[in-house]
């Protein structure tokens, strides 16, 4: 049986805060398919939601996903938990249809309030869901208008493949898949993005191959959340503002390899072993040019780091960091990688 596939330009008319692609992605039957993205400009205002055996195909980087121009305005008073409309400075820039972030300094990243704007009243924005957790105007509350290019969350088997996704210049990495199995993620360009660029929360088996994640605020590549049996293979993270490749918290039996991480904030390759990660292996990359460690794991265990190179790394304070930096570990297995400056 053929495979059904349909392109996003049959869906991309008025009323499509996803320039289509929500929509073509809605249209293909439960089996799943395909959703072609010809060469163009797709404008999202708020994240496309990914689905099971589907795959999302485009021309490579003639093939853009940009998000809407960012806007944002501080709380005026408290958003309560459970309430369905937030008070803001100034709610003029706000459209209704746009995805926003309802957040303060202590409740932020997975705390904070993802919702669709549902109305506008002067200075309050009405939200499609409840506040799940308070936010004060004293902590820097805020609304912004942020969010992940594609979320895939507990789907099995969702693929994209040969976008540029271009942010303009951790829960609103461009690319946020939570607890998939089998996703996979190939090919994509991930530019200047306002968090991580490629975040794989959870789940098992996700492959992220030939990828380039550059200019993000955040982390270029982010695993964490217990994702285990995942492959980080021929990528690029370049110039992020904090680290190439992240390990979050409990990572197993995952393999970072044949990678080039250079430019960063922080770590070519960072968090290694910190929060339980255990039995990954991190093999053939390079590491160049890094504001600190080429690679760095602390307090942890029986993980490998084997072939690297690390090469020209503690830009940001030449002498204090190392090529490859252990710190309270144990069980590590440290081979064959070559340390080295040329300047």
């Amino acid at each position: 049986m053929k495979e059904a596939a349909l392109n996003v330009t049959n869906f991309n008319g008025k009323g499509s805060f996803t320039s289509g692609l929500q929509e073509a992605i809605d249209a293909l039957p439960k089996s799943g398919g395909i959703v072609w993205v010809p060469p163009g400009v797709y404008t999202l205002h708020r994240h496309v939601r990914l689905r099971s055996n589907v795959t999302i195909r485009g021309a490579g980087q003639s093939s853009r996903i940009v998000r809407a121009p960012e806007v944002a305005s501080p709380l005026m008073s408290e958003a309560q938990a459970g309430e369905t409309s937030v008070h803001v400075e100034n709610g003029s820039e706000f459209t209704v249809g746009m995805e926003v972030s309802v957040f303060d300094k202590a409740q932020h990243g997975w705390y904070a309030t993802h919702a669709f704007i549902v109305d506008i009243s002067e200075n309050r924005l009405h939200l499609d869901r409840p506040i799940n957790r308070p936010c004060h105007p004293e902590r820097n509350g805020g609304v912004a208008h942020a969010f992940s290019a594609f979320v895939g969350w507990e789907e099995r088997g969702c693929e994209l493949e040969s976008l540029c996704i271009d942010g303009g210049d951790i829960t609103v990495s461009a690319i946020h898949l939570v607890r998939t199995v089998d996703a996979r993620v190939k090919g994509c360009v991930v530019q200047h993005w306002l968090a991580d660029g490629v975040s794989v929360q959870g789940g098992a088996g996700a492959i992220v191959t030939d990828c380039l994640a550059e200019g993000c605020l955040g982390h270029g590549f982010h695993p964490g959340t217990s994702v285990q049996h995942s492959l980080w293979t021929n990528n690029i993270g370049r110039d992020n503002g904090r680290d190439g490749l992240y390990f979050c918290m409990n990572v197993r039996h995952s393999v970072v390899s044949e990678s080039t991480f250079y430019g960063n904030g922080r770590h070519g390759i960072g968090g290694l072993a910190d929060g339980g990660d255990q039995y990954n292996v991190v093999a053939n990359n390079t590491c160049v040019n890094n504001a600190r460690h080429g690679i760095e794991a602390s307090r942890g265990k029986d993980n490998t780091i084997n072939s690297n190179i690390c090469l020209n790394n503690s830009q940001e304070e030449p002498g204090r960091y190392s090529g490859i930096a252990l710190m309270d570990v144990t069980g590590m297995t440290v081979t064959g990688n070559r340390c080295l400056d040329d300047q």
